[in-house]
């Protein structure tokens, strides 16, 4: 209970958390003779890893991928999670690659290269 008397005299709020949104999210596998490419980045103040996720038509995990890149910005993540994807998909012989990003900035940034030049102000 002193606990909370002291958070009340610092005008700190104490309300109970938001309830969580539960959304469902279906994974729907690529048309015969293609790759899926699910990708993904993440970011802390100390650093940040890209990943991706290959898959056929069958939902068969061809490849997996993680990379640490280091303290880098969330969106720099995300793209290297794109473009190693592309990279790779590319090596292996993959040339019909279905990529998929959690990401609206990546899919903007493929559209639109000064969003990718953003990123140089942030360094």
């Amino acid at each position: 209970m002193s606990d909370f008397v002291i958070l009340k005299k610092f005008k700190i709020n104490i309300c109970p958390p938001k309830a969580p949104v539960i959304k469902e999210v279906l994974w729907c596998p690529p048309p015969p003779h293609w790759i899926k490419g699910n990708t993904d980045g993440a970011s802390t103040s100390t650093s940040s890893t890209c990943g991706v996720i290959f898959r056929n038509s069958d939902a068969n995990i061809m490849l997996c991928l993680a990379e640490n890149l280091g303290s880098v910005p969330a969106l720099y993540a995300e793209l290297m999670g794109a473009m190693r994807a592309i990279e790779t998909a590319f090596d292996k012989g993959w040339h019909n690659l279905w990529l998929e990003s959690d990401s609206s900035l990546v899919v903007l940034a493929f559209k639109n290269v000064s969003v990718v030049n953003s990123l140089d102000s942030e360094k």
